[in-house]
């Protein structure tokens, strides 16, 4: 399931006044009480018409504390937005047509979709089964997570395609070695043979160590964790490598939260350690900040490097993913990141950084 903010308790939004006219104040009494502990987000829309009775726009009127939570919905949203003005990607889409027509023909809608945008003054993350049916002049939303099903869906793909062709390539070029060996058994093996064995073994044994970490990532054993400290100790880690790029590592002050040390220290390694890899043609310039606000905190690895395309600012974070074909590595270190975060209840995310690089972000419930 996609992490919601545990640190985000919304407000109930108040009495929907389209509801009670439409139910009485008895039978929306009833429909709250029903829906305000329904595990599954719920959601009710009224249609806004125009002179000539065509929807153009729909008002928001109940939302339970599931979708409130989910999308991170403060009270004051109702009364600030109408739909279009607070998901204004959705003005003229296929999904706005479908709300008309379940409107109009009390058709029920169902639909599977994937969001990862603002939503008025919350945000929408995840993949959710989305279904509609018409209530009274508006519908009825039910928005089922089935995020961690697609992704699990598409880590077995990824699999599949790591042992087809990343994993089995080391190992076919290891028996090939082995019997071009076999062959000139009273010969010592050439230098370049070895050199080729100990590059497929150590491809083969990185792909293996990384799917484990990757396994043992949402694993937390939690305490207090002063994150200053953890940067500390990374920067320790990754002397050798800061010094041999020219890199200088800027902390700023960093809070105390509740976490798993271990796993954090690994966050941190590996957004460091990046930005360090993909470094641009100056000297490699990397900041380490957060920043506070009502709910949580924000943590930002900044780098002058290369940046990242933003048509793969999501598809990063996804197991085996690499930035390009000539990029080393296994894809791994980004999705680590991405599984540990959202076990502490936080989201990652990617964006361009202020004068060239990118800015890595990720957040802790305070």
């Amino acid at each position: 399931m996609a992490q919601p903010d545990i640190a985000f308790q919304p407000e109930r939004w108040g009495a929907d006044p389209k509801l009670v006219a439409l139910l009485g104040q008895q039978g929306a009494a009833q429909f709250r009480a029903l829906f305000d502990g329904f595990p599954e987000a719920v959601g009710v829309l009224w249609a806004i018409r125009d002179a000539g009775g065509r929807i153009v726009d729909f008002s928001f009127g109940y939302g339970n504390p599931s979708i409130l939570r989910a999308f991170r919905l403060p009270a004051a949203t109702r009364d600030r937005y109408t739909l279009l003005e607070a998901l204004p990607r959705m003005r003229g889409s296929r999904a706005f047509d479908a709300y008309v027509r379940v409107c109009e023909t009390g058709e029920p809608w169902v639909h599977e979709v994937t969001y990862d945008t603002p939503f008025g003054d919350g945000y929408m993350l995840g993949t959710f089964v989305h279904r509609s049916a018409k209530l009274g002049d508006g519908l009825i939303n039910f928005l089922t997570d089935v995020t961690d099903e697609r992704r699990m869906e598409a880590e077995l793909r990824s699999y599949a395609h790591v042992v087809a062709h990343d994993l089995s390539e080391p190992i076919a070029g290891i028996s090939m070695l082995v019997r071009m060996l076999e062959r000139r058994p009273e010969q010592p093996p050439p230098s370049d043979v070895l050199r080729q064995l100990r590059t497929g073994t150590e491809r083969a044994r990185d792909l293996i160590d990384g799917v484990l970490v990757y396994a043992r990532a949402g694993e937390l054993s939690m305490e207090r964790v002063a994150l200053g400290q953890l940067a500390a100790q990374v920067a320790e880690d990754l002397r050798p490598s800061l010094e041999r790029a020219g890199a200088t590592l800027d902390t700023r002050e960093l809070p105390e939260v509740e976490g798993d040390p271990r796993q954090l220290r690994r966050v941190l390694q590996n957004l460091v350690g990046n930005a360090v890899k993909f470094r641009g043609e100056t000297p490699p310039r990397v900041e380490l900040s957060a920043l506070r606000d009502s709910r949580e905190w924000v943590v930002t690895v900044r780098d002058n490097g290369v940046g990242v395309d933003p048509e793969q600012a999501t598809r990063i974070f996804e197991m085996f993913a690499r930035a390009g074909k000539e990029t080393d590595g296994a894809g791994i270190g980004l999705p680590v990141c991405r599984r540990i975060v959202e076990a502490h209840g936080g989201r990652i995310w990617v964006e361009p950084a202020d004068g060239g690089g990118s800015a890595f972000r990720f957040t802790l419930p305070r």
